[in-house]
């Protein structure tokens, strides 16, 4: 049997409609970022954390950068909504669907929402985990798989806390990141301010 990313979208695979999404609607970015997360918050810190994440990101990357979510409520309208004006917000969508946030470009690619999530699987070359159950754990395998760089925001729980078959790989400290900020992704008891910064920390030295 293929693998998800040799399924057909189309008469695309799923990585052609990723490069295409990527060049055509995101303007050849140099860097991709992807925002994966629960529907719903669980964690009482969660949207802080989101919040606090996606000024401190928006504020220190530049114009190179494009964010994109899933068009999906909980996390990731948390953090298009917070994510600065919204100029380097992108969300991926099936084909006619709208993701009502009000702010970032709706984009468009997949007939359904398993074909929006192998492309999305296929277009970012970092990716923010918050929270999370088996949706958010099978995108950031797909990434991961291709060597995307996968950064979970561990004290959040859910998949980015290694549940739902998370890859193993990914919670541990890649070489971008210091041992210091890693442990502040995880430390419950950190301020919300500490474990932002230190994930916009790990994520801009990744870039």
């Amino acid at each position: 049997m293929a693998g998800e990313k040799d399924q057909p979208y189309r008469k695309e695979t799923w990585a052609e409609a990723a490069q295409r999404l990527r060049k055509e609607d995101l303007g050849d970015p140099a860097i991709v970022i992807c925002i994966l997360g629960g529907m719903k918050f669980q964690n009482a810190d969660s949207e802080s954390l989101v919040e606090a994440a996606a000024k401190s990101l928006s504020a220190s990357l530049g114009d190179d950068v494009r964010f994109v979510t899933g068009g999906m409520l909980g996390v990731q309208e948390k953090f298009a909504k917070c994510c600065g004006d919204g100029s380097k917000v992108y969300n991926l969508l099936p084909i006619g669907e709208s993701s009502g946030f009000g702010i970032g470009a709706d984009i468009h690619a997949g007939a359904d929402l398993e074909e929006r999530k192998g492309i999305f699987g296929q277009l970012g070359d970092i990716y923010i985990t918050v929270e999370g159950g088996p949706g958010v754990a099978q995108e950031a395998r797909a990434g991961h798989e291709r060597g995307a760089a996968v950064i979970p925001f561990k004290r959040t729980g859910g998949a980015s806390g290694g549940m739902f078959h998370f890859p193993e790989a990914a919670l541990e400290k890649p070489r971008f990141s210091t041992d210091e900020q890693w442990e502040l992704l995880g430390k419950k008891d950190a301020s919300v301010e500490e474990s932002a910064e230190a994930l916009a920390a790990i994520t801009i030295a990744c870039v």
